[in-house]
């Protein structure tokens, strides 16, 4: 009965699954962590924020639209720089990057026993041009399921290894 009353049968979706959104900011961690895990920056490795980056006739700025000076990947990543994103992706290669976004499940499914799971998709890495790349390092122009952010971060505090999420239903312990 309440199922014929609905107007709009997306209210049925599942959005953690289903609805693939840009992550903006939050994506920056995994930048980070494919700098860090190819060798090409640590925590400490120092760079100079000028604000703005000029990229295939773009100009791509901080947020907050300042420029910091010399920072650490540290402090950057605190600041949400958009620039050291940038920074690091063009140390990693574009190639190396868009393999890194793979490996963390980004544009995949994840496996999840659950119905009409989208995948995101990170198809602006297969396009020419810097800007891509560039944009993807902070979360623009790429798209990703919160099921797909929520296992990503997983394997950052997971040493690198992506787990396939599971739906449990119950938990069973002898002897409680």
């Amino acid at each position: 009965e309440e199922v014929r009353n609905i107007k709009d049968v997306a209210v049925l979706n599942n959005h953690a699954t289903f609805t693939p959104y840009e992550p903006g900011s939050i994506f920056k961690a995994f930048t980070m962590a494919a700098g860090i895990e190819s060798g090409k920056i640590t925590p400490q490795t120092m760079y100079v924020d000028k604000g703005v980056e000029e990229i295939d006739n773009f100009k791509i700025r901080n947020s907050d639209k300042l420029a910091h000076g010399s920072q650490s990947m540290i402090k950057a990543l605190e600041k949400s720089l958009n620039t050291a994103t940038i920074f690091v992706q063009r140390l990693v290669g574009r190639e190396s990057f868009r393999e890194y976004v793979m490996r963390f499940g980004f544009g995949e499914r994840t496996g999840i026993e659950l119905p009409s799971e989208t995948k995101g998709t990170i198809a602006s890495l297969d396009k020419r041009g810097q800007i891509f790349a560039a944009t993807a390092s902070f979360g623009q122009g790429i798209t990703t399921t919160p099921l797909q952010l929520v296992a990503a971060y997983a394997a950052l505090a997971n040493n690198g290894t992506l787990m396939k999420p599971y739906i449990v239903q119950e938990v069973i312990q002898e002897g409680v």
